[in-house]
């Protein structure tokens, strides 16, 4: 593994040994001074299961009644309704973590330490400074607290003409697994860049983008010295995952305005248009596929089970008995295992018009660090699956048929798209890519001010079909006759 050019100033390995926290602490006491609330109420009832989730974020459904987080505010809200809480340790608190400062060398390094703040700064920074040509590194927001929301972007050299993918990690802040996981991640593919086939054929045909922590206020509320004590939230007591704009319930289904965590995710996604994402979370073992907000099944719902399916099963392989076996083996429709509105993965999949994926990786949602490497092992094939299937399906250009300038047009087909699930090319170059199970497809091209075109395409499994589009500008113009010119509101004719 390549080292960095520079020397890192200090490892600082904070090897202490897991300390269970509970008997150390007045729960009343200690959510006095804390923006949220983690409790358990003794209730089965799916109606009532399903009233909650308005109101509290629902954190683990099971037989014995729920977990969940609320803000003081809803707490209060909660209790005022008679609801009678049992309040549980914050499960950040349950053990103490391995911290890890500046190291001098990062083939050193095992990935068995979780980053301060300032550590992960530098750290991404330097995938930069060492790999240029492969790598990019920009922030897209910085909180109130100066604190910024990193993106590491991985190509070639050349992003035009690929399919855009996107890893993001720990909007909830206290589920940090995918954190850590995702550096190592950003550090395998550049440099195993040249000398690993599979990791150079995704360099070389997909533009990467990789945000390893999506809240770094939540995960790092006691300070930028430790993850120990992280929160759900961001700074506000706010669930980021409950605050998008919702398919069903509109905006701001939870009540909140839009944070800036929020408004940063979806200027991300008008800014590049990914094809495909994932969203890591911790608490369960779980693949979670859309819809979150209602049981209808999204159009490509054939493809997201075979395409979980897949992800489950390699962990599993990797995995000791028992890893990733949540629900039904590993994989859940995010509604039927339970419902929640705001969520970050419907707000991509319906109005960003992103195939994007809840990943849930690991039980214990701050996992010991000297955990981290097998838990590496367990995912890495699985991450790099999922990242390959974004490169299968049918895409090419759109352009004007007598200017040659690229078209934003939308790429639907007739009788299997609903709920917004068409895509449409790139504005600045035309580009589209649109993911499809195998199989013969009636696929329609239009724009305004276009004549429309239907292609015929045949898709085999693991296969990259490349459609070019010219559409001929012009309007239809409608021929036909009416029963009546004069129609009420209202009616139809």
């Amino acid at each position: 593994m390549k080292s960095f050019n520079k020397m890192w100033v200090l490892l600082a390995l904070i090897s202490l040994p897991v300390i269970v926290l509970s008997q150390s602490y007045n729960l009343e006491e200690l959510y006095e001074d804390r923006p949220e609330v983690y409790f358990r109420l003794a209730i089965t009832d799916p109606s009532v299961v399903m009233k909650l989730s308005k109101l509290i974020s629902i954190d683990e459904v099971n037989e014995d009644g729920i977990a969940a987080y609320a803000n003081t505010a809803q707490f209060a809200q909660l209790r005022s309704l008679g609801y009678e809480p049992e309040l549980l340790l914050p499960p950040s608190l349950l053990e103490t973590v391995a911290m890890t400062d500046l190291q001098s060398d990062r083939s050193a390094f095992e990935w068995d330490a979780y980053p301060t703040y300032e550590a992960y700064v530098q750290l991404m920074q330097d995938f930069e400074n060492d790999y240029p040509e492969h790598c990019e590194v920009f922030n897209f927001g910085t909180l109130n607290s100066g604190r910024e929301l990193l993106m590491a972007r991985i190509n070639n050299g050349d992003a035009s003409g690929k399919p855009k993918f996107l890893y993001t990690s720990s909007m909830h802040g206290d589920e940090t697994t995918g954190y850590v996981l995702m550096l190592r991640l950003i550090d395998y593919l550049l440099s195993k860049y040249g000398t690993d086939p599979r990791v150079t054929t995704l360099v070389d045909n997909v533009d990467i983008f990789i945000n390893p922590l999506a809240n770094p206020d939540g995960t790092y509320y006691s300070g930028n010295h430790t993850v120990n004590g992280s929160i759900r939230g961001n700074a506000n007591g706010i669930d980021l995952n409950r605050n998008y704009y919702d398919p069903e319930d509109g905006p701001h289904p939870d009540g909140n305005a839009y944070q800036a965590e929020t408004m940063a995710f979806m200027e991300l996604a008008d800014q590049f248009q990914f094809v495909m994402s994932a969203n890591f979370h911790g608490g369960a073992e779980v693949v979670n596929y859309p819809w979150d907000t209602w049981s209808r099944l999204h159009a490509d719902d054939a493809w997201w089970v075979q395409v979980s399916r897949e992800y489950a099963d390699s962990a599993q392989f990797y995995s000791p008995s028992g890893y990733l076996t949540d629900l039904n083996n590993g994989i859940t429709n995010g509604y039927a295992w339970y419902s929640i509105s705001g969520s970050r993965q419907d707000y991509m999949n319906y109005f960003a018009q992103c195939r994007e994926v809840t990943l849930e990786i690991s039980d214990i949602k701050t996992l010991p660090a000297n955990q981290l490497p097998d838990f590496w092992n367990y995912s890495k094939a699985s991450f790099l699956s999922y990242m390959e299937r974004v490169m299968y399906g049918v895409q090419g250009t759109i352009t004007d048929a007598v200017s040659g300038d690229p078209i934003q047009a939308m790429v639907s087909i007739s009788g299997y798209d609903v709920d917004n699930s068409q895509v449409y090319s790139s504005l600045d170059d035309g580009f589209y890519h649109r993911i499809l199970n195998p199989g013969s497809w009636d696929i329609t091209y239009s724009a305004e001010g276009y004549y429309p075109q239907t292609i015929s395409v045949t898709l085999e499994e693991f296969e990259t079909l490349i459609q070019d589009v010219a559409l001929i500008p012009g309007n239809l113009i409608a021929d036909f006759s009416a029963s009546a010119y004069d129609i009420p509101k209202g009616e139809s004719v």
